[in-house]
């Protein structure tokens, strides 16, 4: 059953008018941007330029309002001044418009009785007019199924994560950090002011759509504090939702509400609030990212016994520290496990056979294939975690660095199919250049062959316990993750 609103008009317009399209091109022009974006992106539809002053653009007739359009137009963005905004509504309702998305902003954002009369204004025209708004004040939306964006270099492919976001410019972050970590979206919502959609409709709506199986949000604050609530527990039972909650400051809810009008509201409640719903909060943008991967790459975990394997006894010390400092537990390994580990080896000399397990120097690739299958079928783990330190080695020469470096991550690329327990690897150490740019690449290669992986212990170390976490409660509670 549907608990929100069917908003799929908005996502899949076959007709596009953007209002506040220059012909001089050689000027920045929001409206022009919106054009070249989705022509350039693919929209498969009709898109029409408007300018009262006319003229032609990319070889595109400018028309001077939406109703000379001699078309049926389902969608049109606004990228005018405000004070011209009331006379663009009119003009959409007469046409029968369905939804406007106003890039333009200078409305209930700003300390101005002004910009607080003229979204009313707009909002009562187009409520008026059977039109639905999203912002203003905002990048609006991006769907690759409906080929809509709002930056033309956005990945084509659609995914399984959908994100709500107060900010056009964290919305924008989400979307490159996401991507550059194998995360792709099926819709995007930067929603701005949220003067008549609002995050609770937004919310309803991911919660039914079939396309989303993962919900992230960038809140500043709500509209409608009960109905969000609602809608967060009873989306939260059949989804994950992930939460990047800003404006815990005083200072940080000022900001709040200048940026998007938005009524911060106590960080305690919030907390209190978010964890009764079942919600994950994340601390940053790129923790919520973080957590989503794990969520998406990786299988739910029997329980929270982490065990970590990877090379350097002084990287195991950190990782024991902040793995531990964040939550996870680290069982000690059986005297039985550790026989066999150590057995594997001529000497236990130079290696740790604990918690983490160093396994330095591991000889051949049939030691570290035995190694891994050993501590896969152990009952002291549930989750396994493989540490690659990139410049924490000493007395061997760059080349002999590259080499070992080159085989360990090939070997941890195969022996992935042949574990039964979830597996993230964590790429850190990387100081110089040399090697910074070497665990970029090594970490398209491994997202590219469907690992979960983290760029640095703290994250990899606060994200798992989250995602660890967020299992362990849902299996309380007696629900299917």
């Amino acid at each position: 059953m549907k608990r929100g609103a069917d908003l799929d008009f908005l996502f899949h317009p076959k007709t596009i008018a953007i209002a506040g399209v220059s012909e001089k091109a050689k000027q920045f022009n929001a409206g022009l941007k919106f054009l070249e974006a989705l022509m350039q992106f693919g929209f498969k539809g009709k898109i029409y330029p408007m300018n009262p002053s006319g003229g032609e653009v990319m070889g595109m007739k400018i028309y001077q309002s939406v109703k000379e359009i001699p078309d049926q137009i389902d969608f049109v963005i606004s990228a005018i001044p405000a004070r011209y905004t009331p006379q663009l509504v009119e003009d959409a309702a007469e046409k029968g418009v369905k939804a406007i998305h106003f890039f333009t902003s200078g409305f209930g954002e700003i300390e101005n009785s002004e910009g607080e009369r003229l979204q009313a204004e707009i909002i009562a025209k187009a409520k008026a007019g059977g039109i639905r708004v999203i912002g203003p004040n905002c990048l609006g939306l991006y769907c690759p199924a409906g080929g809509l964006t709002f930056n033309a270099d956005f990945e084509r492919a659609s995914g399984p994560v959908g994100l709500i976001s107060q900010s056009g410019g964290n919305a924008a972050h989400c979307v490159r950090e996401g991507i550059g970590r194998g995360i792709f979206f099926s819709k995007v919502i930067s929603m701005g002011n949220g003067a008549d959609l609002n995050e609770s409709d937004y919310l309803e709506y991911l919660a039914q759509d079939d396309e989303t199986k993962i919900i992230t949000a960038y809140i500043e604050g709500v509209r409608e504090g009960p109905r969000f609530l609602k809608a967060l527990k009873s989306t939260a039972k059949d989804k994950p939702v992930v939460i990047f909650k800003v404006g815990r400051t005083e200072s940080g809810a000022e900001a709040a509400k200048s940026h998007t009008a938005s009524m911060a509201g106590s960080d305690r409640v919030w907390e209190g609030a978010l964890r009764q719903a079942g919600v994950v909060r994340a601390d940053s943008i790129e923790e919520m990212m973080d957590i989503t991967m794990a969520l998406q790459r990786l299988p739910v975990p029997g329980g929270g016994k982490t065990v970590i394997i990877g090379i350097g006894g002084g990287a195991s010390v950190i990782l024991a520290d902040e793995f531990t400092h964040a939550g996870l537990v680290l069982p000690r390994l059986s005297d039985g496990l550790r026989k066999k580990l150590i057995d594997t080896f001529p000497s236990e000399a130079g290696r740790i056979f604990k918690n983490p397990v160093d396994i330095n120097n591991f000889e051949s690739p049939e030691i570290f294939m035995n190694i891994m299958k050993t501590i896969d079928q152990c009952d002291e783990a549930d989750l396994l975690v493989m540490q690659i330190a990139f410049d924490h080695f000493g007395l061997i020469s760059t080349e002999d660095k590259d080499l070992l470096l080159r085989i360990y991550l090939q070997l941890i690329g195969e022996v992935k199919g042949a574990l039964r327990k979830p597996l993230a690897v964590i790429l850190h150490s990387f100081a110089s250049a040399a090697m910074r740019q070497f665990a970029y690449e090594a970490g398209k290669e491994l997202i590219a062959a469907g690992f979960a992986v983290f760029p640095s212990i703290q994250r990899a170390a606060s994200s798992l316990s989250k995602f660890v976490s967020y299992h362990e409660k849902r299996k309380a509670a007696g629900r299917k993750s």
